[in-house]
């Protein structure tokens, strides 16, 4: 079983850290910089049931599946705090270092990209910030994409990998490069922001509910994943758009990915987290089932379905 941190009595770094994914505190551990996440209240969300998100588990979930893949991934410890179950995520960024998120990245002009995104933005199809389309016309011009082309590469990646871990908030603002600001040196951040997946909205009696209907579970699975992302000003599902195979980078992408995906080092994963803490739930045994059967679904009726037809062309 993995260790639950207590972090009452930690010391506080002083440092804020934005973003819209609920409360964040700085923290020193280790004499590193790092910061607690806490779950966000669902009182201003149309949900029943639940107080409070499970983004926590989410995060520490998302972000150890990412590095069982072999992406540069923010340390996560999963603790305990304030009479909540809380995050702690590690700074990435050393003091002589900023990130430029893709929100910063996109609004460096050039001519090119602005008279293309003009045009899609007066043909009705555009949304600016979140659609596809957009993003495609910015990765294919703007000079940050060329000087680091491994950034266009990482975005597919992340498209593939969170529609697995059903992440649907890989907004503007939490991916992109690193600066070193004295060298200007840029490379790829690594990736951050995992908490809106595996379902952090879900009651535990909805996700009860859904293990006992075969039918509703692959609505939720498969006919109802949404991510962030829009085309023709509508939100795309990433496994139908995965499945459609006709963007040559996100073909790539599941074909780097997919050979990499280890159930069984997922499952271990799971069970090792234990279902409580100091009367808390940490992950309750209906959330550790539903999720891995999520997984294992789209594993082998999406993902493993395109990965042979991709191999045999």
């Amino acid at each position: 079983m993995i260790k639950i941190e207590n972090f009452e009595n930690v010391k506080f770094s002083g440092i804020t850290y934005g973003g819209y994914s609920g409360s964040k505190k700085g923290i020193i551990l280790e004499n590193n910089r790092w910061f607690l996440k806490y779950p966000k209240s669902t009182k201003s969300m149309n949900v029943t049931g639940l107080s409070y998100t499970t983004s926590p588990i989410s995060e520490y979930l998302g972000s150890n599946i990412y590095r069982m893949l072999g992406f540069d991934v923010h340390d996560v410890k999963l603790g305990f705090a304030n009479g909540k179950i809380v995050v702690a995520c590690k700074d990435f960024l050393n003091k002589n270092e900023t990130i430029l998120d893709y929100n910063s990245i996109k609004n460096d002009y050039d001519e090119v990209v602005e008279k293309e995104i003009e045009e899609l933005s007066s043909s009705g199809k555009g949304n600016y910030g979140v659609d596809l389309d957009e993003i495609l016309i910015v990765m294919n011009n703007n000079s940050y994409f060329e000087k680091v082309p491994e950034l266009k590469e990482r975005f597919w990646d992340m498209f593939i990998v969170d529609a697995f871990i059903n992440n649907n908030d890989r907004n503007n603002n939490n991916w992109g490069l690193i600066l070193n600001r004295d060298t200007m040196n840029l490379k790829v951040s690594p990736v951050f922001d995992n908490g809106a997946a595996f379902y952090s909205k879900s009651s535990e009696e909805k996700i009860k509910g859904l293990l006992d209907d075969d039918f509703k579970m692959k609505q939720v699975i498969y006919d109802s994943c949404v991510s962030i992302f829009t085309k023709d000003s509508k939100i795309i599902n990433p496994l139908k758009f995965i499945e459609k195979m006709n963007n040559d980078d996100c073909n790539k992408a599941l074909l780097r990915v997919f050979p990499k995906i280890n159930l069984e080092k997922i499952k271990e994963l799971f069970d090792n987290i234990p279902f409580e803490y100091d009367n808390l739930m940490v992950f309750s045994e209906h959330q550790r089932k539903f999720y891995y059967e999520s997984l294992r679904y789209k594993y082998e009726n999406v993902f493993k379905s395109i990965y042979d037809k991709l191999k045999r062309h």
